[in-house]
């Protein structure tokens, strides 16, 4: 029996399968890299994507902001940030003429030891760090309205700098297609009304999800293109992305205009990132990588939406994913709703951050038995349609009564970061007008 390690938490969980076929140990294709962080980094600055470099845009400008992720990612921050404020100094802006601002969207607030933990103290010491809150309505600036409707609220001190880089790493996203470029724009620094408006993008314009609103689709996705929107409003100067292996080391990095960079960063991604299986499989067990991505439930998500596309109608999902941040409420509200009918309806009416979420769990939890394992209550679990497991040796058992003859199976263990897909499912990035037609 072949032997399986995943990441819960802190923890490393080890079980085998007494019977069954597998398929596959499923893990992003990236390739150590031939050469130092350092080194991709300065490369990427040195030939920008449809922009000059950062260093010329920068010239004769006072003020400079760097927008980076905050502690729920993980995008090298501590590699790049340190090369961004060298071509800020190189353009002849000082220390503090730089402002960095953890663009966290909705997420927590951060403390000043999440900081160091983010950027060490080097970087701490010489450069201003500023927080962002979306409630807080005296920070925020109005630009305009979307024509998706989306009012476009932005932090006032970041449209104050003379110089705005947005950075971040990307990954497949479950509804805004990718991470990276624009989201660290909107949602990263917007808004309460501009994050929950363009969430909403997320539903049908009737009735339940919108089929563009998915894992690496751009060119038609509502979510992406109102967010490019938005962010046009802004016209940030600069964009730096990263790619990163499963061990957090930078393996590919894009930089230059928003847009143009981001597409580019996004087919890399696709090409290391996206999974592709031949045909579905009976059963996935699933692992959201640890923290911080099993933080909390929402987070968490990501390790079972990620990998639906390859399990068969009717199959089974063992998902590990500790969430010792616990859960939002609003989930366990939207979970009374037995219909799927009512959920619908219910969504659309009264609309919050985890609606979308709810209404794709619940399409989840409609094609296969989902299984989790999880710090949650038993009855938490259980009430949001899944069977809760308390122990690893626990889910096996639930997999061998659930499967009495023969299966097959695929062991995900990065799901968060990481999307697996049919060889016949085709996505399309191009959606800017810089790249023409669809990518396959």
């Amino acid at each position: 029996m072949e032997e399986f390690i995943l990441a819960y938490g802190k923890e490393k969980l080890a079980f085998s399968l007494p019977r069954g076929r597998f398929t596959g140990f499923l893990e992003p294709k990236t390739v150590p890299p031939a050469v130092s962080a350092g080194r991709l980094l300065s490369d990427s600055l040195a030939h920008p994507i449809g922009s000059p470099p950062l260093h010329e845009i920068a010239r004769g400008k006072k003020t400079a902001a760097i927008l980076i992720p905050g502690k729920a990612r993980r995008a090298a921050a501590h590699d790049y940030v340190p090369a961004l404020v060298a071509e800020l100094n190189r353009a002849g802006l000082a220390d503090e003429d730089i402002t960095l601002f953890l663009a966290d969207g909705t997420h927590e607030q951060h403390f000043e030891s999440d900081m160091l933990a983010l950027l060490g103290s080097e970087i701490i010491s010489r450069i201003r760090c500023c927080g962002h809150d979306c409630r807080d309505d005296e920070a925020l600036c109005h630009l305009g309205t979307t024509s998706f409707g989306t009012p476009v609220w932005i932090n006032r001190k970041v449209l104050e700098a003379d110089v705005r880089v947005l950075t971040g790493r990307i990954v497949p996203h479950y509804f805004a297609g990718f991470s990276g470029g624009r989201k660290a724009l909107i949602p990263g620094v917007a808004g309460f009304a501009t994050i929950t408006q363009n969430h909403r993008l997320t539903l049908g314009m009737e009735q339940g999800l919108h089929p563009e609103a998915g894992l690496c689709s751009l060119t038609a996705n509502p979510v992406h293109l109102d967010m490019l929107e938005g962010t046009r409003m802004v016209n940030p100067e600069f964009c730096l992305n990263t790619i990163l292996d499963t061990d957090h080391r930078l393996v590919a990095a894009v930089a230059g205009d928003f847009v143009a960079a981001h597409e580019e960063g996004c087919r890399k991604a696709e090409e290391m990132l996206r999974v592709r299986v031949p045909e579905p499989v009976d059963l996935v067990i699933t692992s959201a990588g640890g923290r911080p991505y099993d933080s909390n439930f929402m987070q968490s998500l990501k390790a079972a939406f990620n990998i639906q596309e390859i399990v068969r109608p009717g199959g089974a999902i063992l998902w590990l994913a500790e969430c010792a941040g616990g859960i939002h409420p609003g989930f366990l509200e939207w979970a009374k709703m037995k219909s799927d009918e009512e959920l619908d309806k219910a969504v659309r009416a009264c609309y919050n951050l985890t609606g979308h979420n709810s209404l794709m769990l619940r399409r989840l939890v409609g094609n296969a038995d989902v299984a989790m394992l999880s710090a949650l209550p038993g009855d938490t679990v259980a009430g949001l349609g899944l069977s809760p497991i308390a122990s690893i040796e626990e889910g096996i058992d639930w997999i061998l009564q659930r499967f009495s003859g023969e299966f097959s199976y695929a062991v995900v263990p990065h799901a968060n970061v990481m999307c697996a897909a049919l060889s016949d499912k085709t996505s399309c990035i191009a959606a800017s007008g810089h790249l023409g037609g669809a990518f396959i």
